[in-house]
């Protein structure tokens, strides 16, 4: 069984990138962990067309949060005028009616770019998300280990 993220980097990345899992690089989450039977290759296919000549999304982050159960994980809330969350919602859309699962996406969706070892994304900051990548989060070279299976760019407007 397969477990993926969809995410959009701040900075690039390439299909085969790998970093541990405690090096995330600074990224919208615009699909959370979802578990599924199909293999990477399938979820691409289900991405794709939803993907196919969308547009490069400009987010600023305007406040700090914490989010996780015990609210301990330190992260900067973007906004966009809308295109992220329909991104979203025609991604969540394919890969329902591709047979996968996400039955456990988030109804209260609230952009953000989590901490990590990589820095922050201080409030104010304005950034064009350029591309869009399929993180697999159970990749061969172990648990400790995140590699990216897919990326797709995002057209300049």
């Amino acid at each position: 069984m397969g477990r993926f993220a969809i995410v959009l980097p701040i900075d690039p990345l390439a299909a085969g990138d790998s970093f541990p899992v405690s090096s995330w690089p600074l990224h919208v989450t615009v699909v959370e962990p979802f578990d599924t039977r199909h293999d990477a290759e399938r979820v691409g296919d289900l991405m794709g067309p939803v993907l196919h000549g969308r547009l490069a999304i400009d987010v600023s982050a305007f406040d700090r949060a914490m989010f996780g159960r015990r609210r301990d994980v330190p992260v900067t809330l973007v906004s966009d005028d809308g295109p992220l969350g329909a991104m979203r919602t025609r991604l969540l859309d394919a890969l329902r009616e591709g047979d996968v699962d996400v039955a456990h996406a988030r109804l209260d969706f609230r952009p953000h770019v989590t901490d990590t070892a990589h820095g922050t994304m201080p409030t104010g900051r304005t950034v064009r998300l350029r591309q869009v990548a399929l993180v697999d989060l159970r990749p061969p070279e172990g648990r400790a280990m995140r590699t990216v299976a897919a990326v797709w760019p995002l057209d300049e407007a």
